[in-house]
């Protein structure tokens, strides 16, 4: 039930400043906890080992978005990884699970918040 899910525990990763306070203000007014932000590639997998996460966001058009993504699934299975595109409305998001990637398009942030009540945040740990 909704009534004792925990909040989702977010990362957000080197989206670049403005875009990460926007990112923050959206998520904490959603009912989820940023639990940390880094900007550096190296760094952001170790924190997600250190914090393991629910969700990270990272950014996108960085090059090797998708190397980096595999990267943190490697540090934390269970984290589920949304790449960002700044540019577009347009995410991609990593399942921890089959660890396919499925873009999804739409006003992003409207996107968001189902992700994010649907997510298998709320999922039984085993």
């Amino acid at each position: 039930s909704m009534v004792n899910a925990r909040r989702p525990r977010i990362l957000l990763g080197n989206l670049g400043p403005i875009m990460r306070m926007g990112m923050r203000r959206v998520l904490t007014e959603q009912g989820c906890e940023v639990v940390g932000q880094e900007d550096r590639p190296s760094a952001i997998v170790g924190e997600v080992h250190r914090l393991r996460p629910d969700i990270v966001f990272l950014d996108l058009d960085g090059g090797s978005a998708h190397q980096l993504g595999r990267l943190v699934v490697g540090a934390s299975p269970e984290t589920t990884v949304v790449l960002w595109a700044r540019e577009e409305d347009l995410m991609e998001v990593i399942d921890p699970v089959s660890a396919d990637s499925r873009r999804v398009s739409a006003p992003v942030l409207e996107r968001l918040r189902s992700e994010l009540s649907s997510s298998n945040v709320q999922r039984v740990e085993e």
